[in-house]
């Protein structure tokens, strides 16, 4: 049995509803309580660092203030004085900097036991525990104020790379995987003021579920979960369309239901895993002919 983890993030509770789409929903489905503290509202890394740990940013580091930073210390400084700005913002300034200076801004990962530590247990760009360049990446997609058609061919290419990793990892013997897709996000703030658009990422995206959820095995379960929603024009008026809100998802097709809040993911993950058939075999590797090629030492 595999249990298979889609952190997809920024999915909302209001728009899954507002959108009516079944394939988010699962077998059970519910508004997730989240976490905010170095902002007013959620912050990416913080709060998935959160669901890996069962911890509040305070304890498992990923912060502002903690472990993401910047390699210049001039810069990390001068980082500290615009928290008062929303995240995408702070992103784009970032983004700037690194194209003028050449310093790169690092998602912190955390030293704090994770539910992805034990050998049974496998991950993907999950920010605050693994991948943050790809983290990165997918924010700097929106760079130069690039086209339509250039935003949504890279936003998608990295996220259909991201949910065939889970739907692999689901043929493997393993217990648990885990993997964080940044599609919805992105679309929520390119097309925050445009309903029609914005159904159609979220649409998009459900079909990429639906797919995983098709290569899942007899005794495998799927697990959904975001980090907060995003305000639209839409359906939030006198918010900033694309603001995080605190609307973030959760659903799964086990039978218990899924976790109330960011804090009870660990915990709920660990009672539920199956490790009892997990096992591994030697790999008799020609590291002689490897060496001569020069792919190791």
């Amino acid at each position: 049995m595999t249990l298979v983890i889609l952190a997809i993030d920024a999915l909302d509770t209001k728009l899954v509803e507002h959108y009516d789409i079944d394939e988010y929903r699962l077998d059970g489905h519910t508004q997730m309580e989240t976490v905010a503290h170095q902002f007013e509202h959620p912050f990416t890394p913080e709060a998935w660092a959160t669901v890996a740990t069962g911890l509040h940013p305070t304890e498992h580091g990923v912060t502002e203030e903690g472990t993401s930073s910047w390699d210049n210390p001039l810069i990390d400084f001068a980082s500290q004085f615009v928290g008062h700005l929303d995240v995408h913002t702070r992103a784009w300034l970032g983004n700037k900097i690194t194209a003028l200076t050449g310093e790169e801004y690092t998602v912190g990962v955390t030293d704090s036991p994770t539910i992805f530590d034990p050998e049974y247990a496998v991950v993907h760009n999950w920010p605050g525990v693994a991948n943050g360049a790809e983290l990165r990446k997918t924010w700097q997609i929106t760079d130069g104020d690039p086209p339509k058609e250039y935003f949504e061919r890279e936003l998608k290419g990295m996220a259909v790379q991201q949910f065939a990793w889970a739907r692999e990892m689901a043929q493997h013997p393993i217990s648990l995987g885990g993997v964080h897709v940044h599609t919805v996000d992105m679309a929520s703030h390119a097309y925050g003021e445009q309903e029609d658009e914005l159904e159609r990422l979220y649409r998009w995206t459900a079909d990429q579920v639906r797919h995983v959820r098709e290569g899942l095995g007899e005794d495998d379960e799927l697990l959904i979960l975001s980090d907060h929603g995003s305000y639209t024009s839409f359906l939030d008026p006198g918010e900033v369309p694309g603001k995080h809100a605190f609307r973030a998802f959760a659903s799964t097709t086990h039978p218990d239901g899924p976790p109330e809040s960011v804090f009870d993911v660990k915990e709920w993950v660990e009672e539920r895993i199956d490790v009892s058939e997990y096992e591994e075999s030697n790999l008799d590797l020609p590291k002689e002919q490897l060496r001569d090629l020069g792919y190791i030492d």
